[in-house]
């Protein structure tokens, strides 16, 4: 009798969990590219396929001084917004999809945010 119902229960457990939508903030298609270190001998960053309206702090740079600065996205179908502070903090510039800013653009983190039609 046991079996029956744990059998029973396990099945059950196992239908809801496969009924369950999944999350909409899925990542995108897609890679933020960026500079950090020696503005004269920058290293390159990537962020690839990103979550969507998650707030990303920069690895690299993240609890330092330093900063990432420009953003290349090769996020054809969003855009994205850099911030000048850690936790989507601070000053806001808009990186439009498929778009390359330049090294005058310093930010610590980043949000994918609206979907580019």
């Amino acid at each position: 009798m046991r079996l029956r119902h744990t059998v029973g229960a396990t099945l059950g457990a196992l239908a809801l969990v496969l009924t369950i939508p999944t999350s909409a903030s899925a990542g995108v298609t897609g890679t933020l590219f960026y500079k950090y270190g020696d503005p004269a001998n920058p290293k390159l960053g990537s962020l690839e396929s990103p979550q969507a309206l998650e707030c990303l702090n920069i690895p690299e740079v993240e609890g330092k001084n330093d900063t990432a600065f420009a953003p290349d996205s090769a996020l054809p179908e969003h855009d994205a917004a850099v911030y000048t502070e850690e936790y989507c903090e601070g000053t806001q510039t808009i990186v439009p999809a498929n778009t390359k800013l330049g090294p005058e653009v310093k930010f610590k983190s980043v949000l994918v945010d609206r979907h580019v039609d």
